[in-house]
C-alpha cells in the first residue's frame, strides 16, 4: 500500500478509536468520580488500547508488505507524521484561537480523547502539553511498523520448524 493510503487508514483507525474511547470514558469515568486512582487506571487502560490497535494495525501492515517485498523501514514513521496532521492542525488552531468558547480546542480533546485523564489533570497546561501525544504517534508507528520484522521472522521460523518436523515424522513413518 502507498504512503497516503496507509496514512488515511491510521487516521481512520485514530478517528474511530477516537469516537469510541470518547463514548466510553463517560460512563467508565463518572462511575467513581471522586476515586483518582480508578480515573488514572481506566485513563491509562485507554492509552494503553489506543496504543495496542495503533500497534496492531501497523504491524500487520509491515508483515504484509514484507511478505510482498514492500518493506520500507521509514514508512511507518512517515505514516504516523502523515496520520498526526490533523492533530497538529487542531493543535495550531486552538493555540491561535483566542475565544470565550475555543472550538478547535474542543475538537483537540475529542480527537485525542484516548489521553482525556492526562489533559484534564494538566488542565492548566492545555492545549500545549497535547503536543506530547501528537509527537508519540509518529513514534509508535513507526516502531511497529520495524516490529512486522520481528513478527514475520516468528513467522517464518515456525514454519520452517513445522517443516523440518513434517520431514522428520515422514522419515520415521517409512
Amino acid at each position: 500500500m502507498g504512503l497516503s493510503k496507509l496514512s488515511l487508514r491510521l487516521i481512520g483507525t485514530h478517528a474511530i478509536m477516537s469516537i469510541v474511547v470518547f463514548f466510553l470514558m463517560i460512563p467508565l469515568m463518572s462511575v467513581w468520580e471522586n476515586n483518582a486512582i480508578y480515573q488514572w487506571l481506566v485513563g491509562l487502560v485507554f492509552i494503553a488500547f489506543f496504543w495496542f490497535i495503533i500497534y496492531s494495525d501497523v504491524s500487520y501492515t509491515s508483515q504484509k508488505e514484507l511478505k510482498r517485498d514492500m518493506f520500507w523501514k521509514p514508512k511507518g514513521f512517515i505514516i504516523g507524521l502523515i496520520a498526526s496532521i490533523p492533530a497538529l492542525i487542531l493543535y495550531v488552531l486552538s493555540i491561535i484561537i483566542e475565544a470565550k468558547i475555543n472550538y478547535a480546542d474542543i475538537a483537540l480533546r475529542v480527537w485525542l480523547s484516548p489521553y482525556t485523564k492526562i489533559f484534564i489533570t494538566f488542565e492548566d497546561q492545555m492545549p500545549y502539553i497535547a503536543i506530547i501525544p501528537i509527537v508519540i504517534l509518529p513514534i509508535l508507528s513507526g516502531f511497529s511498523y520495524l516490529d512486522g520484522l520481528r513478527r514475520r521472522k516468528k513467522v517464518l521460523d515456525a514454519i520452517k520448524e513445522s517443516e523440518a518436523l513434517r520431514a522428520e515424522k515422514s522419515k520415521v513413518d517409512k
